[in-house]
């Protein structure tokens, strides 16, 4: 069997899977302003805590009730879809009022203004978490996680230049941070013309500048299974197709597969570069 000698992937369906995965709900505050030493601040910290305590809580509830309603549904015993949404922006309105109320005391705390716009992010009320995360950039300017989040809700917005903008300046403030150099990448193989008129380079230049990228990011976080995937993915958007390049990105993934299932998806990719390689045995294999 001959090699292929058309391009290896659907380039465009790589892309969408990058930039969904790049806009799923915003994680909670991974850095911040430092802890004051005094008593007094260690009364606000004690108290931000139990407000993250019960953002965890109230977020476990929900999602079991929408466990639980699936299953009933599958039975037709279910909660119909608009009640059930009912419930769950009541029970969240209790952290949001919880975080409201705390910043009312407490105005200058960086790491509330942060989780209090990835709490407005995670309902899609993009603008007023845009106007927390800008809030903490004002009080807190080299904060690396208000730069990143702001950058993707730019990208959200389809302001992909803003995006760029502020998810470099998160990796630059905080260059031993894995996660602002996989955003950067996965922003850039997005987008590819985007990022070629952004910084003014050539189109055939954008996949490298994201490998580079993504090689970055493994080196801080090697073991990281998901960001291995994605690396390979973006990979596989070489063009012409770097097939040993590819197979090697693959078979990092592979070796650090967290089970089974996760290790069988690596070697559909596998398999799938070999057969386009025209090396049917291999991948039948």
């Amino acid at each position: 069997m001959k090699p292929s000698t058309k391009p290896f992937p659907p380039v465009l369906s790589i892309r969408n899977i990058f930039f969904a995965a790049l806009l799923l709900p915003l994680g909670q505050v991974v850095a911040g302003e430092a802890k004051p030493a005094d008593a007094s601040g260690a009364m606000i910290e004690r108290e931000f805590r139990q407000l993250l305590e019960l953002d965890d809580k109230v977020h476990d509830d929900v999602d079991e009730w929408i466990r639980s309603n699936a299953k009933l549904a599958a039975k037709q015993v279910g909660v119909d879809p608009a009640s059930l949404d009912l419930q769950v922006r009541n029970r969240l309105s209790e952290v949001g009022a919880a975080y409201a109320a705390f910043l009312n005391r407490h105005s200058g705390h960086v790491r509330a203004r942060l989780a209090y716009g990835s709490y407005f992010s995670d309902i899609n009320e993009i603008d007023k978490a845009m106007a927390q995360w800008k809030k903490a950039l004002e009080l807190a300017p080299n904060n690396p996680v208000a730069w990143n989040n702001i950058g993707k809700a730019y990208g959200k917005q389809g302001r992909i230049a803003e995006a760029f903008r502020h998810f470099g300046k998160a990796a630059e403030l905080a260059p031993k941070e894995a996660l602002y150099y996989r955003n950067l990448a996965t922003l850039i193989f997005s987008y590819p013309d985007d990022a070629a008129r952004y910084y003014l380079t050539d189109r055939s230049q954008i996949v490298p500048k994201s490998l580079e990228l993504f090689k970055k990011a493994r080196a801080l976080d090697p073991k990281n299974f998901t960001l291995a995937t994605d690396a390979a993915l973006a990979q596989l958007g070489t063009q012409p197709f770097e097939a040993k390049a590819a197979l090697a990105a693959w078979n990092d993934a592979l070796a650090i597969a967290p089970s089974p299932v996760e290790a069988e998806g690596v070697r559909i990719h596998l398999a799938r570069i070999h057969a386009h390689l025209g090396q049917a045995d291999v991948a039948r294999a």
